[in-house]
């Protein structure tokens, strides 16, 4: 009562009002936060990037006017740090993208230097995407150099959640096999490539998810970082099956599409016909070369 006779007598309203219309239009900004960031993420799985640029932006606008207006812009740096990453991926061209992602990585160093354990793995997350965005952008060489500080960090770094920094940990190394093959490195290159799926496997193995074939639902239930790590994942096991294959070595050849069929299957039940469509080329190709590897005496998929 004396709050609304404070607002009529004097037409301003008072400090508790004004605090909580801001409280109130934070959480609703957050709440649209959460939603574009979310629906940029799951169309760019389904292959509609289009969308996810739209949504990504929206969630970086959204994010710029929470840290702009906050009275501890702090508080949402996460936000912002997490909103510059997801739109460099998904809109603007490459030299872009590494602006954005700098801006990324900036906000995310001061969030690890405070709280290592919870920022640290996203910062070199970051760093990732900036050698994938230097190496679209025609700096293979660069991309391979970062590339191999990024591993090396990944190994030194604090975790809340090892399961995360593992799974970042082998996307940094199937992009670093990528960028050594297209330098000729072949050798070296399916080797990074080869590391990765060892550990992309251990850490789906820890979180106790059927390692063979594509399990019913697997993926539409695991953690977003895993969803996140599924289209590099999938892709480095058909570069692996592939190139096993072409060198005759069907036992490697065999595992590897194991792996890829059973990724890009979880990937099709998130929906959608592009994943849909790469899940039974895949499965074909993969079922060519099981059936390769049981001519050669190998024993048949499990």
């Amino acid at each position: 009562m004396f709050m609304a006779r404070h607002e009529r007598s004097t037409g301003q309203p008072s400090a508790r009002t004004t605090s909580e219309r801001r409280a109130l239009r934070h959480s609703t900004l957050r709440r649209r936060y959460d939603f574009h960031l979310g629906e940029a993420f799951r169309a760019a799985l389904q292959g509609s990037h289009d969308k996810a640029a739209g949504h990504s932006g929206q969630a970086l606008l959204i994010s710029r006017e929470l840290y702009a207006d906050a009275g501890d812009p702090a508080r949402h740096q996460p936000e912002l740090a997490a909103a510059l990453c997801a739109h460099a991926r998904y809109g603007g061209g490459a030299w872009q993208a590494i602006a954005m992602l700098t801006e990324s990585a900036g906000h995310y160093a001061a969030l690890a230097e405070a709280d290592p354990a919870v920022y640290e793995v996203p910062r070199i997350d970051v760093l990732t995407r900036i050698a994938l965005a230097s190496d679209t952008a025609g700096s293979t060489r660069d991309a391979i150099g970062l590339l191999r500080e990024v591993v090396g960090m990944y190994l030194k770094a604090p975790a809340a959640d090892p399961d995360e920094r593992d799974l970042g940990l082998a996307r940094a190394r199937f992009h670093l096999g990528q960028c050594l093959l297209k330098t000729g490195a072949d050798e070296d290159g399916l080797a990074e490539i080869e590391a990765g799926l060892e550990l992309a496997a251990d850490v789906r193995d820890r979180m106790g998810v059927p390692a063979t074939g594509p399990a019913s639902g697997w993926l539409v239930d695991a953690p977003r970082y895993l969803q996140l790590a599924a289209p590099d994942w999938a892709a480095a096991a058909v570069r692996s099956m592939t190139l096993h294959a072409e060198a005759g070595r069907w036992q490697q050849a065999a595992t590897a599409a194991r792996a890829a069929v059973g990724v890009s299957g979880g990937l099709a039940e998130l929906g959608g016909d592009t994943l849909r469509d790469a899940h039974e080329k895949i499965s074909a190709r993969a079922g060519e070369i099981l059936e390769q590897a049981q001519l050669a005496g190998l024993p048949p998929a499990m």
